[in-house]
């Protein structure tokens, strides 16, 4: 009886109970477009909408940047407008994602927007594509209505899959003309953040450098990602539920800048990700902006 009352506290202290949100729309555009969960995380003062794409046939679809034309924005039923801050789950060849990918017929792909936070989600009203209304081209939702869940769901662990795992970002402040233990002469990138909910899950920190809305590319081995791109990526395994990275340091060597641009003085951003270990992005952090001049 002792064994099975201790078994009984070890796995009580390991299940997290969590409300399930049902969410209806009372009018939506796309039929292949649903939105199947609204949530709050409240430590990074967000409100996180995920959709659900499941198109019959091969199309071409575009998801719009915060910066772009028509980005989605969230409304409540007073009318205010709560702006679009990044995505996870679209690989479009813009920075953190966004832009135009082809999906497959019958393929399912799920997209968490992130938007900044209503205090209340019940106060939502629609999800829409600003300046978009076109009902066969635009992904627009009208009389959301969202009700707490009365079933619950468990995981074993709070990394299991199940969980909310999220990041916040704090800063990225650079040391410009450095050599690294290499000899090799460049920035040192210092990057400050923090991870939730992925204890003992390696993901990556990733580099990327932009100019204007398009990615540097190169050619050498060991800095292009599948894309192309240069990118430099750190792996981590965070070791607590909430983990803090106060200074995790990148290099970027002056060569892969030279290589790649002309003669000239470039206003160039540095574009700063997480990455979960199979590639899919787990956040965006950041962006910091330098000025670069080759002769």
């Amino acid at each position: 009886m002792k064994n099975i009352i201790s078994l009984f506290l070890l796995v009580s202290t390991q299940i997290i109970f969590s409300q399930v949100n049902i969410v209806t729309v009372g009018n939506g555009y796309s039929d292949y477009v649903k939105i199947i969960d609204i949530y709050n995380l409240s430590k990074l003062n967000e409100t996180v909408v995920k959709l659900k794409f499941t198109p019959k046939t091969a199309i071409s679809a575009t998801l719009h940047s915060p910066s772009g034309t028509s980005p989605f924005v969230l409304s409540d039923k007073r009318g205010n407008r709560y702006a679009l801050k990044t995505q996870e789950g679209w690989n479009g060849v813009l920075a953190s994602g966004f832009g135009t990918i082809n999906l497959k017929a019958n393929q399912t792909k799920t997209v968490s927007l992130y938007f900044n936070q209503l205090k209340n989600i019940e106060d939502i009203y629609s999800l829409t594509e600003l300046d978009c209304s076109s009902k066969t081209s635009c992904w627009n939702f009208y009389d959301i209505k969202v009700k707490k869940g009365n079933s619950t769901i468990n995981t074993l662990t709070a990394s299991d899959g199940d969980s909310k795992v999220s990041a916040k970002y704090e800063k990225t402040w650079l040391e410009n003309d450095v050599y690294d233990a290499d000899n090799k002469f460049g920035i040192r990138i210092h990057n400050k953040f923090f991870i939730y909910g992925l204890k003992d899950n390696s993901c990556y920190l990733t580099i990327r450098i932009m100019e204007g809305d398009k990615f540097i590319k190169t050619t050498q081995f060991g800095y292009e990602n599948i894309s192309g791109q240069l990118e430099i990526r750190k792996s981590l395994n965070p070791k607590y539920e909430s983990t803090v990275y106060n200074d995790t340091k990148l290099f970027l060597p002056y060569e892969l800048l030279s290589n790649n641009l002309p003669i000239g003085k470039h206003n160039l951003k540095i574009d700063v990700d997480l990455f979960y270990k199979d590639g899919s992005l787990l956040k965006h952090l950041g962006f910091k902006e330098f000025v670069y001049t080759k002769r």
